[in-house]
């Protein structure tokens, strides 16, 4: 498995979008987030797409609209943040297993090794919310 770069930045948007409506009660477009996090338009225009498919933020058009966070960000875990910007967290298989179980009528230890790693990770990231870090 492995964690792209836009993952890390829907946490910032996430944790800037919040900070942000604490200290005012307004709506960010994508070119104040692209502004503020340093990043490109058009990969903040990208993220926040994923984002509120996902419904982590919501956003309103017209002369006011922008975006906020849905919910409150202690109620927004990693794990929502992984399945918006990457969809299900999977640990890759080691290479040949596919063929040991498939001549196999039992499943492979690796593989259910790999399995028990996998969610066990998701459950990790389930239960540590955007709150709980700063990104910097």
């Amino acid at each position: 498995m492995r964690v792209h770069k836009s993952t890390e930045y829907a946490i910032q948007i996430l944790h800037y979008l919040h900070q942000d409506t604490i200290h005012r009660a307004e709506r960010f477009t994508t070119q104040m987030i692209s502004d503020a996090l340093r990043i490109t338009y058009p990969l903040a225009n990208n993220i926040m797409a994923k984002l509120r498919r996902n419904g982590l933020i919501t956003s309103v058009r017209g002369r006011n609209g922008g975006y906020r966070v849905a919910r409150p960000v202690h109620q927004i875990n990693l794990y929502d943040v992984v399945l918006a910007m990457e969809g299900e967290l999977k640990i890759n298989y080691p290479l040949g297993a596919s063929n040991i179980q498939e001549q196999s009528a039992e499943p492979c230890a690796l593989q259910e090794y790999y399995k028990e790693v996998g969610e066990s990770l998701a459950n990790k990231l389930a239960n540590k919310s955007i709150a709980d870090f700063n990104p910097s």
